[in-house]
């Protein structure tokens, strides 16, 4: 009954196909011009890359399997580079913590999707799932689960180059991951299970998590006993760990004190973070007068509760979050890991953690990368972060030469003309101790990104 009222409704404007994408529709589409206004809207440097084709940004419905392994519906966005003539990379970017289903890239499939857009212009196959539960997707969302995390980015991997061919477009073999926040736990997921059980199926190009909580259950249980600017990802944890392993306990208010137990009626997909966020502090205020410049995330746990998690590694809510790490495993592909050192939602000690933890478990040296961004926060961290990242697989591309930076021939001669951060702000070569990433402008037009890694992180 369900597929045929939504067969009847959507008629008119979206399009089934074979395979595990069911559906999809053509929501926009946008011309050079206009992804050059784009460009000049919000101050996109021009060392991003080039505007080489028309995009088509398509809204899709595919399938991927639950907690509970059984397959159901998801949603995503689509990019498309429109006669791109050539054999097109994929790009899939995960996106950040999301709670409201009009927060996700399917719902966003307009100018403010600039990572779509633009990555399409360029010339990548631009792939962007909801996950599981967000946006038009069936169920909850399950928030910070690599298992389902990763299903759902290589299944779009997977059905969306058939989708991309169906589309008269040519698909290539290079694939890269990249993710900020909670996409770079989900891109971490993605390239762990990737490289363990479809590394036939799909050929891994390079991977650029940023900003993840891959230690749920040590780097990132430090927030719980600090003033944290969104207190509504903790609740978030529970409602999904609960509902996936059915353990964490018997009735909600065994964890929560009075009044924070009624939060999970917020995370349905109709209210935003801010809200949430609002909510738990006007709790905090009225109950226990506790201010919002003061809240912590242990304010909502009863404290016996908070003791028994403490004195047992073996209690269900530290066995749920120990399975949600991602530090156990060795990275084969290329990686560059970035994350801000002031991050002030996702400790910076997970990269760290991370990049130790592959490295003493054998990860080539050469091949895997932590930049630390500076002193940033998380919202600050994340523009600039998505520009290296992109602009770092632009420089292993193969096969057309023309998308993003430049390479810059060794013999050839050429003057410095000016220095940029990646504000796209003009800076002098003498800073560049201030500064990770610095891009080098020379007069014979060639751009060359060079970054300065503080040993001292490490």
């Amino acid at each position: 009954m369900k597929q045929a009222l939504f067969a009847l409704f959507f008629s008119l404007s979206i399009h089934y196909c074979f395979g595990q994408i069911i559906a999809y529709e053509l929501v926009e589409s946008w011309e050079q011009s206009e992804i050059q206004a784009i460009y000049a809207e919000n101050a996109v440097p021009s060392y991003a890359g080039e505007i080489n084709f028309g995009v088509q940004g398509f809204k899709v419905y595919y399938l991927s399997p639950n907690e509970k392994d059984s397959l159901v519906e998801a949603t995503a966005a689509i990019f498309l580079p429109e006669n791109n003539g050539f054999p097109s990379p994929i790009l899939s970017w995960q996106h950040g913590t999301a709670v409201s289903n009009l927060a996700v890239p399917s719902a966003q499939i307009d100018n403010q999707n600039t990572i779509g857009i633009i990555s399409a212009s360029h010339g990548y196959i631009t792939l962007m799932s909801d996950y599981l539960g967000l946006g038009e997707g069936e169920g909850a969302h399950n928030y910070c689960h690599s298992e389902t995390e990763a299903s759902a980015v290589i299944d779009l991997i997977i059905s969306g180059r058939d989708f991309a061919e169906e589309q008269g477009i040519g698909v290539g073999d290079q694939v890269f991951l990249m993710g900020y926040s909670q996409g770079g736990h989900a891109t971490m997921a993605a390239v762990k299970e990737i490289e363990q059980n479809y590394s036939n199926t799909i050929s891994l190009t390079a991977s650029c998590p940023m900003a993840g909580p891959y230690s749920m259950s040590e780097a990132q249980t430090t927030m719980l006993d600090v003033a944290y600017p969104n207190p509504g990802y903790f609740p978030y944890v529970i409602y999904s760990y609960q509902r996936i392993y059915g353990t964490l306990y018997a009735t909600p208010d065994e964890l929560f004190k009075p009044g924070y137990e009624l939060l999970f009626e917020l995370y349905d997909g109709n209210y935003s973070m801010g809200q949430i966020n609002d909510s738990i502090w006007s709790i905090a205020e009225n109950n226990y007068e506790i201010s919002p410049s003061d809240f912590r995330p242990i304010d909502m746990i009863r404290s016996e509760y908070y003791a028994a998690y403490e004195d047992n590694t073996e209690h269900p809510f530290h066995l749920a979050l120990t399975d949600n790490d991602l530090i156990d495993f060795t990275p084969q592909a290329p990686m560059q890991m970035i994350h801000c050192n002031a991050d002030d939602n996702v400790p910076y000690e997970n990269s760290v953690m991370a990049y130790n933890a592959f490295i003493e478990s054998g990860a080539n040296p050469e091949d895997i990368t932590l930049i630390d961004g500076g002193n940033f926060n998380h919202s600050e961290c994340a523009a600039f972060s998505v520009i290296s990242a992109k602009l770092w697989f632009d420089s292993m591309l193969t096969g057309f030469e023309s998308i993003g930076m430049s390479e810059v021939p060794n013999t050839q001669e050429k003057n410095l003309l000016y220095v940029f951060n990646l504000l796209g702000e003009r800076v002098q070569p003498k800073d560049k101790a201030t500064y990770t990433i610095l891009i080098y402008l020379y007069d014979d037009g060639s751009v060359e990104k060079k970054i300065n890694i503080p040993t001292s992180h490490y």
